[in-house]
């Protein structure tokens, strides 16, 4: 190929080796940034020509690709807005709170709370409700499945479908009335009159208030049932029960009615308020003389107030209210691609969808298993090995060493066979 090629030939090995040793302390440098993913240099041949000549040959190019399915140690911060993804997959960003921006992804979890102030006034204090966006560190807002009404989610593969992660501090949980009240005790079997127990529930104000359920003994193992002793401020509710009957088998088990389940119909002036009672664990043995309460259980609720918030390992984020009740607020989507390492790199530690990445595709953590889950009060960290990194240098700098000399031989070489002209 004649000196010419030599000196193609050496440089482009020059500037492989620079590229290489660019991407080398690319990685040095974010060896501590959380989820970062290492940039590594492929090198290939390059066939190339001579000018003027019949003569070929094959020189060095380089092709770049990060190593994004490549998993980081996840080191624990116990910081609950720290999200680490264990397994494959990225969160969904955006580079507008609303939506309108560059969809962006990253593994980068370390998320922060942005202020933001809505135009509802949801505790009816006179002033408009506070709250916060999640978002990344660099400023990109995070997007996930809005819980519907009922704590479900419309996990559909639609990046439309998603919404700003946002909570709303004066959020409320409204108040649920009681419709079922379960009762595991034993009624004595010794007793002649009436044993009776105060059953709390939940009105449809709200309000809590008890009512007296009394078991009247009538004939060997059977009772009347009555509701007593609920008022509503100084005056005086009644309740009917049905059946109003409870009998119990020579073994001391409920035996009428079957299932156990009673009808509790309060006449409340604003109107009536119907509860299922539930007896089945209620036994009938020789006690002390009066019933013996063993669990009690209603599924009403009082108003509360938002009180905290805290992700699962499947990405949902749960209210905690100051009623006792946890719901479902948000579901984070994990964004797949078939060829991840293909992505777009860009600024901030997110990355861009690409043509060369296939087909995004959102995916549910819990409904396909082992995809990936979410460590909470973590972060991944960068996947370079430092001393991989050390080596690769050493080599780089041996290798760009030869081809300068390679490329200092052939000028010498150049400059002699010009001397053959004198």
């Amino acid at each position: 190929m004649g000196l010419h090629g030599t000196f193609s030939t050496a440089t482009l090995a020059l500037n492989a080796q620079a590229q290489h040793l660019t991407n080398i302390a690319t990685n040095i440098a974010n060896v501590q940034t959380n989820a970062y993913k290492e940039q590594t240099t492929n090198f290939k041949t390059l066939l190339n020509h001579v000018s003027g000549t019949n003569k070929s040959f094959f020189a060095v190019n380089t092709d770049d690709s990060r190593m994004v399915d490549k998993q980081g140690l996840i080191l624990t911060t116990q910081r609950q807005l720290d999200l680490a993804i264990d397994g494959k997959g990225l969160f969904v960003t955006n580079v507008e709170p609303d939506g309108s921006g560059d969809w962006q992804f990253t593994r980068d979890g370390g998320f922060v709370g942005q202020s933001v102030q809505f135009d509802t006034d949801t505790d009816g204090d006179g002033i408009d409700d506070q709250g916060s966006v999640l978002s990344t560190i660099a400023g990109n807002t995070v997007f996930g499945w809005p819980a519907n009404p009922d704590g479900s989610f419309n996990e559909v593969n639609d990046l439309n479908a998603l919404g700003p992660v946002t909570i709303n501090s004066n959020q409320i949980f409204e108040s649920r009335a009681t419709s079922l009240v379960t009762l595991q005790a034993n009624v004595s079997a010794e007793a002649s009159g009436r044993q009776g127990v105060g059953l709390p529930f939940i009105d449809a104000n709200g309000d809590s208030r008890t009512m007296t359920i009394g078991f009247n003994a009538s004939t060997a193992n059977e009772y009347t049932l009555d509701a007593s002793s609920i008022s509503l401020g100084n005056q005086p509710v009644t309740a009917t029960i049905d059946p109003p009957i409870a009998a119990f088998s020579g073994e001391g088990a409920m035996a009428t009615p079957a299932d156990g389940l009673f009808t509790v119909t309060i006449n409340d002036p604003t109107g009536p308020q119907v509860i299922t009672l539930d007896l089945r664990q209620t036994t009938q043995f020789n006690a002390n003389g009066n019933i013996q309460v063993l669990n009690l259980e209603q599924n009403g609720l009082q108003e509360g107030l938002l009180r905290s918030t805290s992700f699962d390992s499947d990405g949902v984020l749960y209210g905690s209210f100051s009623n006792g009740s946890r719901v479902p607020l948000f579901k984070l989507p994990m964004a797949n691609f078939p060829a991840p390492n293909n992505l777009e790199a860009v600024q901030g530690n997110f990355f861009k969808a690409d043509p060369q990445a296939g087909q995004l595709e959102l995916r549910s953590l819990g409904s396909v298993s082992g995809i990936a889950q979410i460590v909470v009060g973590a972060l991944e960290q960068s996947n370079v090995n430092l001393a991989d990194q050390f080596t690769k240098m050493i080599v780089t700098q041996r290798a760009y060493s030869s081809s300068a000399t390679v490329l200092r031989t052939a000028d010498e070489m150049t400059q002699q066979a010009r001397d053959l002209k004198r």
